[in-house]
């Protein structure tokens, strides 16, 4: 793709086949995020159904962080020594999440609940190595803009899912619910196979395993990589809090009905569609640490802002604003250390990034559980935003510079 046009203006747009491996893994995210966020408005129901206190609530979203973790690795591997296999991991991925969705509709007990929390941690999971690493590497001299679309179709998942489970839950409940979501994504899972089964991800047939462990070794020395890991950390175990305590806030705190509290879910997520690929030109432009630094600062801010804003104007703006950041700013920590680290070794930088994210973020809720049991809900938001500023100044500290590799380095 050319990177200016005759007359100098740079280039917009992807060629044909980039943009159709775009698209395809667009739409996939979109499907994966509806299930992985709709999943925040089951949680409620099943803390009420199960009798369950603050602290096995929050144990529940730990499980899913921990096995989300363990998976992380395994397809990271897979995505870089079997390039050839990244559409059926991708596709697998998918459909784990159909599988924890019935489990779910047929769970008896805490403990199955606590199995498909592993399923979506799992499901989750397992995409996004393989999936950042082919459009990081097709994609490179876009790659904010690439991974920040790609995001978007999580966002707009992440909006659409849990308003639509939250409508059928009030309708059919959260069990009944679960059985019907079941089928669609492992149905979706399938067509995007059979869209991409002949889809090149990224030239070549792998990396020697010996040449592997050697750049293995590299990653852990990468001072950026490691530091973005710690910090992504630190700010996931934020988001998960909020993820899980926020909706318990609406039903318990505030009186929401099944329906509005998917609206709120999926307010938090919103606005984040029109944000990410707005952040990730920018981050093109400007550079990643331009755009980290003031988005995490303001995002922090705004999740202690939960504690005053309310149930009613005040609260829908907080929450608009907060989606404007806290899902948008991923794809943008993403190319940062795509950027710091080597293309044979992209899928294991995104799996070294999110298994550190995973190990922070898995004692988290529980731990935030503990703080709503002594102190009320409301002070998981203190707790939350504490941890976005923590996250800022690591970022403000490392050495991150702009930096587009050349296709197939």
């Amino acid at each position: 793709m050319s990177e200016t046009t005759p007359t100098g203006t740079r280039a917009r747009f992807f060629s044909g086949q980039e943009m159709f491996l775009l698209v395809s893994l667009f739409i996939g995210h979109t499907l994966m995020h509806c299930f992985q966020q709709g999943w925040y408005v089951l949680l409620p129901q099943i803390k009420t159904t199960f009798g369950l206190n603050a602290v096995q609530y929050g144990a529940i979203e730990s499980t899913k962080s921990i096995s989300a973790g363990v998976a992380t690795l395994p397809a990271a591997v897979i995505g870089d020594l079997l390039r050839k296999r990244w559409s059926l991991v991708i596709c697998m991925a998918l459909a784990g999440l159909g599988l924890a969705y019935l489990v779910l509709s047929v769970a008896p007990n805490y403990g199955v609940v606590l199995v498909g929390a592993g399923l979506v941690g799992i499901g989750a999971a397992a995409w996004h190595p393989p999936a950042l690493s082919v459009l990081s590497s097709r994609l490179a001299k876009r790659r904010g803009l690439a991974l920040s679309v790609h995001g978007m179709g999580g966002n707009l998942g992440n909006a659409v899912g849990p308003l639509g489970l939250g409508v059928l839950v009030g309708v059919i409940g959260w069990q009944p619910a679960s059985m019907v979501l079941a089928f669609p994504v492992v149905f979706g899972a399938t067509v995007l196979w059979l869209a991409l089964r002949d889809v090149p991800g990224r030239e070549g047939s792998g990396v020697e395993a010996s040449q592997y462990v050697t750049a293995l070794r590299e990653l852990v020395k990468n001072r950026v990589l490691v530091g973005l890991m710690i910090s992504t950390g630190i700010r996931q175990m934020s988001s998960t809090s909020i993820f899980a305590f926020f909706p318990v806030y609406c039903q318990e705190d505030l009186g929401f009905s099944s329906a509005k509290l998917g609206l709120f879910v999926s307010l938090l997520m919103a606005s984040g569609v029109a944000s990410q690929p707005f952040l990730g030109i920018l981050s093109d432009r400007f550079g990643r640490k331009a755009v980290l630094v003031p988005s995490l600062f303001v995002l922090g801010g705004l999740e202690i802002l939960l504690l005053w804003a309310g149930a009613g104007a005040g609260l829908v703006l907080v929450v608009v604003c907060i989606g404007l950041f806290i899902y948008s700013i991923g794809a943008v920590i993403q190319a940062a250390a795509m950027d710091s680290t080597a293309e044979r070794t992209g899928a294991m930088t995104i799996g070294f990034l999110f298994v550190g994210s995973f190990v922070f973020a898995a004692p988290s809720p529980t731990i935030a559980g503990a703080l709503a049991s002594a102190y009320g809900t409301p002070s998981v938001f203190l707790y939350s935003g504490a941890l976005v500023l923590l996250s800022t100044v690591i970022i403000m500290f490392l050495p991150i510079r702009r930096a587009v590799r050349p296709h197939g380095e």
